[in-house]
């Protein structure tokens, strides 16, 4: 079952102070409580009510609800993206597995922003992306060595990238070599395509597959898709951010979709239908008669799908269309139906 908005189950709009939001809490408490309520789901609701709270009480908690429609996202994830990206970058030079083995230090991180539609991220899609890398040179294998040669054991620092000064007594101070400036070797005859460093540039160009529910601000890390390092050191990672354009009727809160809508005022008094737009086309929902300005209406499965199984519902906020011009007739009518409830 999709989740309820926590705003909605304070009865808080999106704005409201961190006062408003406790006043509304301690009333609804004391409405739920089992001791006072003894009605069939008000202990579920309870912790519902507590859910919401603990979220929307926390300025840093709501900040990522707020955007991301969770309390728990931790900026950079891979999100379910794994076995899509790990295939598309096996190439990259390693995908996962850790980094702590010593040598060479890695290759720096590169990041990147792919723009998608608010159609794209929700449905997913296709996007091609290319940049530029550095990756180990071909010429010497990445070794920074001319060809036939090989770096030889920095004397400075006899191999280990470091050396230990003395600060007088039992004090001493391990500091880069400033020789190798770390990397524990130094080339006597550099190779003369990438005069030393290892590297060479690279244009990647590739094909991301956009899985169904990425959001704005959202992001993957590509371990081993940046740059390599110096002297057959480790690449780096490439970080893709979503930066997914607002829609002009849509407003995405994690899986859910909301959205306002118009209806006539004899509807909202006798009830009725009223067709309205979702990402998946055209649907319908039933006023119930008497419906008040400000209801908001849930419709199941019209939010986002995911890969993964999960889906959201869209919720509706419905206002009542006051017409602003009357002919005669129309007005005649008006007066007709005031006198009747006289």
């Amino acid at each position: 079952m999709a989740e309820d908005d926590y705003y909605d189950l304070l009865g808080v709009s999106r704005r409201a102070t961190q006062d408003e939001i406790k006043k509304a809490y301690r009333r609804l408490a004391r409405e739920f409580h089992p001791d006072r309520n003894p009605e069939k789901g008000a202990e579920e609701k309870l912790k519902r009510i507590n859910e919401a709270y603990d979220v929307l009480s926390d300025s840093e908690k709501r900040a990522n609800y707020d955007r991301y429609g969770t309390a728990d996202f931790q900026g950079i994830n891979m999100d379910g993206f794994g076995d899509i990206f790990s295939s598309l970058f096996r190439g990259f030079g390693g995908f996962g597995g850790g980094r702590g083995r010593a040598g060479p230090p890695p290759g720096q991180t590169l990041r990147m922003t792919i723009n998608l539609s608010f159609e794209e991220a929700f449905f997913g899609s296709e996007k091609e992306i290319a940049f530029g890398r550095k990756i180990k040179c071909d010429n010497c294998g990445g070794s920074g060595a001319k060809p036939g040669s090989s770096p030889t054991q920095c004397r400075t620092c006899g191999g280990q990238g470091q050396v230990v000064r003395s600060m007088g007594g039992f004090m001493s101070v391990a500091q880069t070599c400033p020789t190798c400036r770390g990397l524990g070797e130094s080339i006597e005859s550099p190779c003369p395509k990438c005069k030393g460093q290892g590297l060479q540039k690279e244009r990647k160009e590739t094909t991301v597959p956009i899985p169904p529910g990425v959001e704005d601000g959202q992001g993957i890390r590509i371990q081993g898709g940046g740059n390599f390092g110096l002297r057959g050191g480790p690449p780096g990672d490439l970080i893709l951010m979503f930066s997914v354009k607002p829609h002009d009727s849509f407003v995405r809160r994690g899986l859910h979709v909301y959205m306002e809508t118009d209806i006539p005022f004899s509807i909202a008094v006798l009830g009725g239908e009223v067709e309205v737009p979702t990402m998946w086309g055209n649907s319908k929902i039933k006023v119930k008669k008497g419906t008040d300005g400000g209801t908001l209406f849930r419709m199941k499965g019209k939010g986002v799908h995911t890969e993964g199984g999960r889906t959201g519902d869209q919720l509706v906020r419905v206002n009542i269309h006051i017409p602003q011009k009357l002919n005669k007739e129309q007005k005649e009518l008006l007066k007709q139906f005031d006198e009747v409830f006289d």
